[in-house]
């Protein structure tokens, strides 16, 4: 799963996958497979742990495409000032987390 959603952020970011197809088969990861831990026994936090730093960079994908909404609302005052971005804003936010990240993982 990790594996496959990397690859998903990696295509958005290079262009390679439209941010519409990213959205769509990002799908929510990774609350929508409970990775903050909250529905895991014992031996599943464990693992999560191993993993953790990797499942904390797809929190902080979900955090940097948050306040989305469509193109032509973002320019509405009521949107900006309730902190909603249009894709092309929350393209070049993904775009500055993943850097940051990568950056600080070297």
């Amino acid at each position: 799963m990790l594996d496959r959603h990397d690859a998903l952020v990696d295509a958005c970011v290079n262009g390679a996958l439209s941010f519409q197809e990213f959205v769509d088969r990002y799908d929510n990861f990774p609350q929508a497979y409970a990775l903050d831990g909250h529905e895991s026994s014992e031996s599943e936090k464990v693992l999560l742990k191993l993993y953790q730093d990797r499942v904390q960079f797809h929190f902080g994908v979900l955090e940097a495409i948050s306040g989305l909404c469509r193109e032509e609302d973002a320019a509405k005052p009521e949107y900006s000032r309730a902190g909603r971005f249009g894709p092309s804003e929350v393209v070049r936010r993904l775009n500055d987390f993943v850097k940051r990240s990568k950056g600080n993982a070297q």
